[in-house]
This record gives C-alpha cells, sequence and structure tokens, in this order.
C-alpha cells in the first residue's frame, strides 16, 4: 500500500497502529504516515515516520503498554518493525501555536523501542506535511483537524534549520570525525538544504528529490554538479555503508560554502517566488 520497497511494510503498520489503539483505547484518535512516507521520497534509507494524536496527554499506564507495543513490533525483525520513529501529541497541543519546538512530546527516535520526551517532531514542517500529505492509517482526514499552518512560520522555521545545519557542517570541517563528514552527512546536508531553502521561497514542503530538482533549475549553475552527486550518494550506497565512510574533504568544504550561499540567498528572498539564476 505505502511502497513495493519493502513488502513487509503494509502489514508493519497495520499491526503497530492496531496495538497502539488497543493500548490508548478511547485515548485514540488518529494514527497518520508522515516524512519521507507522505512526501514520496521514501526510499531503502527511509525511516518509517508516524504520528498518534490522542484526545489528552498520555498518562503513565498508557505509557507502559506503548512500550510493549513498541518492543513488540521491533521484534518482528523486519527494517520497518525496526525503523518507526514519530511522536504521540495531544489534538489540542497540536493547534497550538505556541507550543511548536518548545513543547517535548512523547517520542520513539528511528531504530528504538524506548519512549523519551523530545521537540523532534513538534515542528511547524510536520504539521504542515500532516495536514498537507499525511496519510491516515486511522482517524480522519488530516485536514479536518490539523489548522493551516501560517506560510511564514514555516519560512522562519526552515531558514532558522539552514542556519543550525551550516553550523553543524562547519563543526565538522576542523574534525578528523563527525556525522556530517561521512558520505551520508555530507549528501544529507546537501539535499536538507536544497529541501528548506525551497520550503523558504515558496512555503511548501515537498520531497528531497523533489527539492533537489528544484535547487538544480532555480539556483547558481555552479551548484549544480553538487547538488547532482548528493542525489547520486543518497541512492547508489546503502546508508550503512556511507554512514562508515569518509567524504571527500573537498566535498565537505563545497558543502559548506553552499550553506552559507543558501543563507545569503535568504536573506536577500522577498516573500514572493524568485526567478531562477542565470
Amino acid at each position: 500500500m505505502y511502497s513495493d520497497l519493502y513488502p513487509e511494510l503494509d502489514s508493519v503498520v497495520r499491526q503497530f497502529v492496531a496495538a497502539v489503539q488497543r493500548a490508548l483505547g478511547e485515548n485514540f484518535f488518529g494514527a497518520y504516515l508522515v516524512g519521507s512516507l507522505a512526501t514520496g521520497d521514501f526510499d531503502l534509507d527511509s525511516d518509517v515516520d508516524f504520528l498518534v494524536i490522542t484526545v489528552v496527554e498520555l498518562r503513565e499506564a498508557e505509557l507502559e503498554s506503548l512500550r510493549a507495543v513498541h518492543l513488540a513490533v521491533h521484534a518482528l525483525g523486519s527494517y520497518p518493525a525496526e525503523h518507526l520513529e514519530g511522536s504521540y501529541i495531544p489534538i489540542e497541543s497540536l493547534n497550538r501555536a505556541d507550543s511548536v519546538g518548545t513543547e517535548p512530546l512523547w517520542y520513539v527516535d528511528n531504530g528504538r523501542t524506548s519512549l523519551e520526551r523530545s521537540v523532534h517532531d513538534n515542528q511547524w514542517h510536520v504539521r504542515w506535511i500532516l495536514r498537507e500529505r499525511g496519510i491516515a492509517v486511522a482517524g480522519p482526514a488530516p485536514k479536518t483537524f490539523v489548522r493551516a499552518v501560517a506560510t511564514e512560520a514555516l519560512r522562519a522555521e526552515a531558514a532558522a534549520a539552514i542556519v543550525t545545519l551550516r553550523n553543524h557542517v562547519a563543526v565538522g570541517l576542523d574534525a578528523t570525525a563527525g556525522w556530517f563528514n561521512t558520505r551520508f552527512g555530507q549528501s544529507f546536508a546537501v539535499l536538507s538544504c536544497c529541501r528548506m531553502l525551497h520550503t523558504c521561497e515558496t512555503g511548501e514542503v515537498q520531497s528531497k528529490h523533489a527539492g533537489a530538482k528544484w535547487a538544480e533549475r532555480a539556483l547558481a549553475p555552479a551548484w549544480r554538479d553538487l547538488i547532482q552527486a548528493a542525489w547520486t550518494e543518497r541512492h547508489d550506497v546503502r546508508f550503512g555503508e556511507k554512514v562508515r565512510q569518509p567524504a571527500e574533504a573537498a566535498m565537505v568544504q563545497e558543502t559548506a560554502r553552499f550553506l552559507a550561499y543558501a543563507q545569503d540567498r535568504i536573506r536577500a528572498t522577498p516573500s514572493s517566488p524568485r526567478e531562477p539564476e542565470r
């Protein structure tokens, strides 16, 4: 139903959501797929991103039941079962602007089974994806209960994310090792920057592939080779190999320059869409 890359994906998602419904009972409102499954570029290295909407904040007994659910699903042993990542959010918090980026949710990180508090999914772009692209596994259509995300809020968040990404890559320039110095991290930085820059200039959240294709057309031609190389890197080698292999130093340095260029472009970008650079 969701992807032909992993035939077991649909079964895992259905089993997971059914178990969550049993664990939460009347506190269950809906379960939705977000992330790359919703935006359309799910691949062999993607997380299985989910959001579960609850009626009220999770209670301790429900947390204990959900811990058991995540352990049981992870034990199924398939890639989708071992790469669930997502959060549980009360519907009241979902439609509060003042909670974005500040109020931690109960969150399960990729590959783990424990629930921890994190703002990872309490972000404007996640709400946008849920409302505009979210896949309902159980529950009402997202547009019936999620308020529209203000374009300026989405743009501001993406611009801030580029600054953060630039800082992370800058640290890696002086380090002998680091996540952004790996082949996966370097290409991830370029593709994420393209995607966030696209959001800054269009007010939408699209897939990394759509962001990269847009960037090839809209940005200065000097960056085309870097963007194309990042997309090729994403698909040519599996994550387990790329995350252990260092990126070429020249590619990391070029990535740092690209992020600086993106930040400068944002400063000069008006609210209306820009024409491609020639």
